[in-house]
C-alpha cells in the first residue's frame, strides 16, 4: 500500500511541475528566441526584415498617434505634389535642411550658380531627384519612428512595396528631409 501511495504521489508531482520535453515554458522560450527585436513594439514590427536591415525600424521611438497623423497628411499633400510635378508645391513640405542641401550644396555647384531656388533645383535634377513621380502613398503612414527632431515615416505601398520617408521637426510640424521615398524589399 504504502509503494502504491509513493508510485501515486511520484506521479502526481511529476505531472504538477510539467515533466517532460513538450511543457509551456519550454515552447514559450522557444517562440521569444525565435521573434526578432522581441523589444520592440508597435506598428513599426510590420516592417522588420529577418537578417536585414532593421536600423529605421529601432530607430528611436514609435510617435504618437497625433504625431503620426500629422505626418502623413504633409507626406500625402507632399506625394501629390511631387507625382504632378508641381515643384513650387513639392518644395513646400521640405525641411530648411533638405532645400539648403538640394540647392545650396548642389544645385548651385553642379550648375555653377544658375540654379538657386528649390523649385529650379527639382526640375533641373528632374527623377535623379524626385525619383519616379509615383505617389505610390494609398492612406496614412503606418509608422513614424522619432528621435530629438528627426524621424523616418513607414508606409505600405499601394504597389507592393514598403516605403521609408525622412522626416524632420520644424516649428512643430513634421516636414519632409529626402527628395524622394526609399524604397525597401519585404
Amino acid at each position: 500500500m504504502r509503494l502504491g501511495l509513493g508510485l501515486t504521489l511520484v506521479v502526481m508531482v511529476a505531472l504538477a511541475t510539467g515533466c517532460g520535453s513538450g511543457d509551456s515554458s519550454t515552447v514559450a522560450e522557444t517562440s521569444a528566441q525565435s521573434r526578432i527585436y522581441p523589444w520592440l513594439k508597435g506598428p513599426s514590427r510590420e516592417f522588420l526584415i529577418r537578417e536585414g536591415d532593421n536600423a529605421v525600424q529601432t530607430f528611436g521611438r514609435e510617435a504618437t498617434k497625433a504625431e503620426r497623423d500629422q505626418a502623413s497628411r504633409i507626406i500625402a499633400a507632399w506625394m501629390k505634389a511631387r507625382a504632378a510635378q508641381n515643384w513650387e508645391k513639392d518644395c513646400s513640405y521640405f525641411s530648411r535642411g533638405t532645400i539648403h542641401s538640394l540647392v545650396d550644396t548642389d544645385a548651385r555647384y553642379v550648375t555653377r550658380g544658375k540654379v538657386r531656388t528649390c523649385p529650379q533645383a527639382l526640375e533641373y535634377f528632374g527623377h535623379d531627384a524626385s525619383g519616379n513621380y509615383k505617389n505610390n502613398l494609398a492612406g496614412p503612414i503606418d509608422s513614424l519612428r522619432i528621435q530629438e527632431g528627426h524621424g523616418f515615416a513607414q508606409y505600405h505601398g499601394n504597389d507592393g512595396h514598403d516605403w521609408v520617408v525622412a522626416v524632420q521637426r520644424e516649428n512643430g510640424k513634421w516636414l519632409i528631409s529626402s527628395t524622394t521615398p526609399l524604397g525597401r524589399n519585404r
